[in-house]
């Protein structure tokens, strides 16, 4: 009898350990899904000022954190120079920050995440951050960075 209570025991310390595992594993998978949509994100923008390198100057500096969203500059239906189509682009990038007028919009970051642009000698730099919590740890900052020359 003490034999079965004991196989018992130990059975129920290897089912916490998979179901443990498991978890685990869906939160990290979670997290590299989070990271690969802020590369998704950082190459959007930079693939966007590939295409309008005379308005680079327009996208440099830009945070969606604290700056203010670009209003809607209607290139869909009329022609717009480099500047409005960098407004314009800037204003599509703050939507996977859920910034501006996206604010219900669901994205595929999390709620917390912010992008910049900054320019580093020949350089762009875009940098996504974001929180992750896998699992009960210390929450921590990620942070995807891609530069470019273009």
């Amino acid at each position: 009898m003490i034999e079965v209570l004991i196989a018992i025991v130990i059975l129920a310390f290897g089912l916490l350990a998979g179901s443990r595992m498991q978890i685990l594993g869906l939160n990290y998978t979670q997290a590299a899904t989070t990271r690969s949509y802020a590369t998704m994100a950082a190459n959007d923008i930079l693939d966007r000022m590939r295409l309008n390198r005379t308005g680079q100057a327009t996208y440099v500096g830009f945070d969606t954190a604290s700056s203010t969203i670009p209003a809607n500059q209607n290139c869909i239906t009329g022609l717009c120079d480099a500047v409005q189509r960098a407004n314009q682009d800037l204003r599509i990038w703050a939507r996977y920050f859920r910034a501006g007028d996206a604010t219900d919009v669901a994205t595929l970051l999390p709620p917390n995440a912010s992008g910049s642009i900054a320019l580093d000698g020949q350089a762009v730099v875009v940098t996504v951050t974001w929180s992750d919590l896998i699992a009960g740890e210390a929450e921590e900052d990620r942070t995807v960075t891609i530069s470019a020359v273009l």
